[in-house]
């Protein structure tokens, strides 16, 4: 379980630009493993407090966390001062409640859900900064806080709406956690960040110590497998992570770094599902992908530049690929029979077409591979070249009998072709947009509840192409239609929805 280091790299210290490219390959690599050691937490501390009360194991890791931090930085602690400490124990103190929260609720949920609803905390700091410090949130990290919600409704609720015990009490460690954030920003900015840490992480060991002290009857005396938790993560998901993290933020950015831990969560259901036997429904997975998306909804900057990249990269030239090949080999036996039907269309369906556009483009003919500007649309090889990216394969997997799923795919991208070559005699819709469209209707179709998420795609993709000046909002909004109507139609006569 993290959020010991998140409030440093969002607000503390000066920070340096990222270095050569390689530098912040090997310090995102280092992020990374740490999102998975902490999300490797929840199981290991969940077993642990099975066995052995909450606060004297808080007391062993967060004693066994000081002393590692001491040994690394305790010279610096000279640094803070008497309103450094203050901080720090402020600070400290809503640490320790989220953590005492937390692993307080995890006895009465499962670790998948702790780990998705503890991720929850990084969407709730917008809100807590504009009720506390007066900054106004921005309207991505509204959308991300939106997104977080419904997913933790998804989550948490079962069939009757009632919401367990243990999923409160972690949502309450949630939101210590971001009063955690939110204090660092309003405290900290100017201070070292590593011993500021050292008096957080000692001011949560001496409170749990405290209450373990108040509690009848001798501390308890830890078996092996409680040591073994509270060294780890004491040792390694605290001290050190936090050492890792603070070393190697130099190399990247913090909206890398945020983007990273944002893995946590997801790391938490893998390891509560492979360790512990958690189960989790389509409605939980929707749920706590929504929470991550949410997440990074939240963190990513919204500009020009990074309209730039998702129009370029989710366009359908590649996002064709991913969706053939599930397509391809979902309930198809034996799987490398889709794979081969995969490999021979797509290279019918792609290869042929795009060698036709690149004549085309470099002789001038037309001004971009999304081919924008209507007039060209109507040109007799870009429309030759559309027609055949789909009647080809098209045929091939009608005369060979090939998986149905994938003529399903074809017969929709077929009428889609047509639609937008004859609504281009007198307008034109987004292309782009209503073949993401199409897609994300397909696989959702087909894989189930679980797919859901993959819809966001759609207004993601409408909203760059208007920022990039490609298509206007109605454009795009009657490309979103037009795919998915012709979709759902086709699966509709097809059997399959």
């Amino acid at each position: 379980m993290s959020h010991i280091a998140m409030p440093d790299s969002v607000s503390i210290g000066t920070r340096t630009r990222p270095q050569r490219a390689s530098q912040q390959l090997g310090a995102d690599a280092l992020l990374f493993l740490v999102a998975v050691v902490w999300g490797g937490t929840f199981v290991m501390v969940k077993d642990a407090v099975s066995a052995y009360p909450v606060f004297p194991f808080l007391t062993l890791r967060f004693a066994m966390a000081t002393g590692a931090l001491l040994a690394i930085g305790g010279r610096r602690l000279r640094r803070l001062g008497w309103r450094g400490v203050r901080a720090g124990v402020l600070i400290g103190l809503c640490l320790f409640v989220g953590y005492a929260l937390q692993t307080l609720g995890l006895q009465y949920t499962s670790a998948s859900k702790a780990g998705f609803i503890t991720g929850l905390c990084v969407v709730l700091v917008p809100i807590l900064s504009a009720l506390l410090l007066r900054r106004r949130p921005s309207p991505p990290a509204l959308i991300g806080v939106g997104l977080a919600t419904v997913g933790l409704a998804l989550l948490t609720l079962t069939h009757d709406l009632h919401v367990a015990a243990g999923d409160l009490i972690v949502l309450g460690g949630a939101v210590s956690f971001a009063l955690h954030i939110v204090a660092v920003s309003a405290y900290a900015p100017a201070m070292d960040p590593l011993a500021l840490t050292i008096v957080q992480v000692a001011t949560v060991g001496v409170l749990s110590a405290g209450i373990s002290l108040l509690a009848p009857g001798p501390f308890p005396v830890p078996g092996p497998s409680v040591r073994f938790a509270a060294a780890f993560t004491g040792i390694l998901a605290t001290a050190v992570a936090f050492a890792v993290q603070t070393a190697m933020q130099r190399f990247t950015t913090p909206t890398h770094t945020a983007l990273i831990f944002a893995g946590e969560p997801v790391f938490a259901a893998i390891f509560g599902v492979l360790l512990a036997g958690d189960t989790m429904t389509a409605a939980a997975v929707t749920g706590g992908i929504l929470i991550v998306v949410g997440t990074l909804v939240s963190e990513i900057r919204w500009s020009q530049r990074t309209a730039t990249v998702i129009s370029r990269f989710l366009s359908p030239q590649y996002v064709v690929l991913p969706l053939l090949l599930v397509l391809g080999v979902y309930q198809v036996t034996p799987w490398y029979r889709g794979l081969l039907w995969v490999g021979g269309i797509a290279l019918v369906s792609v290869a042929v077409p795009l060698l036709l556009l690149r004549r085309e483009l470099a002789r001038g003919a037309i001004s971009d591979w999304h081919i924008s500007d209507r007039r060209e649309r109507l040109q007799p090889v870009p429309v030759i070249a559309s027609v055949m990216a789909v009647t080809l394969p098209l045929g091939l997997l009608l005369t060979l009998d090939g998986p149905r799923l994938l003529v399903v795919a074809f017969q929709s991208a077929l009428l889609l072709v047509l639609l937008n070559h004859l609504i281009t005699i007198g307008w034109k819709i987004s292309q782009h947009v209503s073949s993401i469209a199409a897609s994300t209707t397909l696989l959702t179709a087909t894989l189930g509840i679980g797919a859901a998420p993959l819809l966001l795609l759609v207004p993601l993709v409408a909203w760059a192409r208007v920022k990039v000046g490609a298509h206007t909002v109605a454009q795009t909004v009657m490309g979103a239609v037009a795919g998915s109507a012709i979709t759902l139609g086709v699966l509709r006569c097809a059997g399959v929805v």
